[in-house]
């Protein structure tokens, strides 16, 4: 007989073989005994946790030759018919390809006919939110009015798509996904009933992997059993799922807790070089850090680790990190999963993401050893007051300094007003459409200078100038670029090579852009009202406004 994958194999033939779906498989038992089945029943839930093999068994189970019964026998003719697929008394339709009114006109026409084997007529549609809004209206008619001896079950992983008329016809039964634990315990039962040798944690890996689906581990515990060569290794299974070591993993976050940029960039591109599978790698490690601020808090959590080994090594790593860098790591990695789901360039986010965590780090890091000598130092002078007492020389005590106030960045909004008369939408939408360039060319040049100026917005453009607007809390992002020689050099560069015109860089924060842009908008008003108004014609103010700067002004009628 040809080889059948695991998961065909071992597909639950009775309720007692289901996996943790109790609430559902104790509700369909006493209803079996007491003859109070239901005629429509809907699955819904995560692919591969049970649909269609809790659908079966109920149709084994309700025609079983024992009926009533809380599990089907399985050696009566009618269950083999039907484990067999071969029972002229189940249906199995598959939504997503006989999705037409046709096909269910089809289905209204032929359930009027009693069973021709068992007691019941049992239809299982299979993705039942396939279906169009016709075929959806033709099922409804039989579900209002089904016969006696037929019962319909539907499996779907989007309810939300199924009209409410639908759902309202049936007992809906919610499949949860498999947690790891019940997912390592199936595979293990396989695996010693196949006779192989497997190591505890290449199962746990796979389990991870799987994201509480059956089917799905046992398709990569087949898939890992090929590949390994007699026993079922850890190594393995990390080739097969594409993840990182555990060494790997404490390695990068060694490197995010000392912001060792260089050893951390080039660790990711070894991996990426190596075939591993970037989203999984950020995945693990927000629960590395996750794991590490659980142990932190509560040492004798360690049961409740989800990726991390409770090693000596990683919990040295836990006691040399401090809870705000964990928690600063895991919003940035969580913002990095959220943007790469979107990008075109995941591994430019993750870059930029890495580079932003070492910044901050050394940020907080120099002011809290600034912080540390002046707590030191005001230490020292008090010891010293205590000791010798106040003294006082010349008469009058020296009044103290003023604390050096920091140097504020003045706005430009004159040579913006000016801007904002030359403008042109042309200009704008050019450097948008190469905004993706000329980011690439800045992270070449200088991964610091890029990590800043990522946060900007092109939102003025000349044939000498561009504005950028930074969100209000960006003073640093806004004064590095007005008023570092070096920072506006990297990126006035950056313009020239990309666009082959060389403009100077200009930088706003979004309160003052929004008010010289709406200061623009009542002066261009008022120009409006002094002029003589002409019928049907264009607005002049519209026209004017994006001409200047496109759509990055809205004009609202007054």
């Amino acid at each position: 007989m040809a080889y059948q994958a695991l998961y065909r194999v071992y597909r639950p033939q009775s309720f007692q073989e289901v996996v943790g779906q109790v609430h559902i498989t104790r509700t369909i038992q006493n209803a079996l005994l007491e003859e109070r089945m239901s005629h429509a029943y809907l699955f819904s839930g995560p692919r591969g946790t049970g649909k269609t093999s809790l659908a079966k068994i109920i149709a084994k189970a309700i025609n079983c030759e024992s009926a009533p019964t809380r599990e089907p026998c399985n050696t009566c003719p009618t269950c083999i018919a039907i484990t067999e697929g071969t029972s002229p008394d189940v249906f199995e339709i598959d939504a997503a390809s006989n999705n037409g009114v046709d096909e269910i006109r089809e289905i209204r026409d032929k359930v009027k006919y009693p069973p021709s084997q068992g007691r019941y007529k049992v239809y299982i549609i299979d993705e039942v939110h396939m279906l169009s809004t016709g075929a959806f209206n033709a099922l409804l008619k039989t579900l209002e009015e089904p016969p006696a001896h037929a019962i319909f079950i539907l499996a779907t992983t989007e309810p939300h798509k199924i009209p409410a008329t639908i759902i309202s016809r049936c007992q809906r039964f919610d499949v949860k996904r498999h947690e790891v634990s019940q997912l390592q315990t199936r595979m293990a039962y396989i695996l010693n009933d196949q006779d192989h040798d497997y190591d505890p944690e290449a199962l746990k890996l796979i389990a991870r992997a799987a994201d509480g689906g059956m089917r799905d581990a046992l398709s990569l515990l087949d898939q890992a059993l090929a590949f390994s060569d007699g026993r079922l290794t850890e190594e393995a299974v990390l080739e097969v799922t594409g993840a990182v070591t555990d060494e790997t993993l404490l390695d990068m976050a060694y490197g995010l807790q000392r912001k060792e940029l260089n050893a951390i960039l080039s660790t990711l591109e070894l991996m990426l070089r190596e075939g591993k599978d970037l989203k999984r790698f950020i995945e693990d490690l927000v629960f590395v850090h996750r794991d590490a601020l659980l142990l932190k808090a509560s040492p004798q959590a360690a049961d409740l680790l989800e990726r991390a080994r409770p090693t000596d090594e990683f919990r040295q790593f836990v006691e040399a990190t401090s809870t705000d860098e964990l928690f600063q790591v895991i919003e940035e990695l969580n913002d990095c999963q959220q943007q790469m789901r979107l990008s075109n360039h995941p591994k430019v986010l993750v870059e930029l993401t890495f580079i932003r965590i070492a910044e901050q780090g050394r940020t907080i890091s120099e002011q809290m050893t600034q912080l540390q000598d002046q707590v030191r130092e005001l230490s020292r002078e008090l010891n010293e007051v205590k000791k010798n007492g106040v003294v006082v020389t010349g008469g009058e005590a020296e009044k103290p300094k003023p604390a050096p106030k920091r140097k504020q960045i003045r706005v430009p909004k004159e040579r913006i007003r000016q801007l904002l008369q030359r403008a042109e939408r042309q200009h704008l939408n050019a450097i948008r459409d190469s905004w993706g360039d000329i980011m690439t060319n800045i992270r070449i040049q200088d991964g610091p200078i890029f990590a800043l100026f990522y946060e900007s917005e092109a939102v003025l453009c000349a044939s000498d100038t561009l504005l950028v607007q930074f969100k209000d809390g960006m003073t640093w992002h806004y004064e590095q670029v007005s008023s570092n020689g070096r920072t506006r050099d990297v990126i006035e560069q950056a313009l020239f090579e990309v666009t082959g015109i060389r403009r100077e860089i200009m930088a706003v924060l979004e309160t003052d852009w929004n008010e010289l842009k709406n200061e623009f908008i009542l002066q261009k008003q008022a120009e409006r009202t002094e002029q003589v108004e002409e019928p049907e014609t264009e607005d002049p103010l519209v026209a004017q406004a994006m001409e200047r700067f496109g759509d990055v002004v809205e004009i609202e009628e007054t």
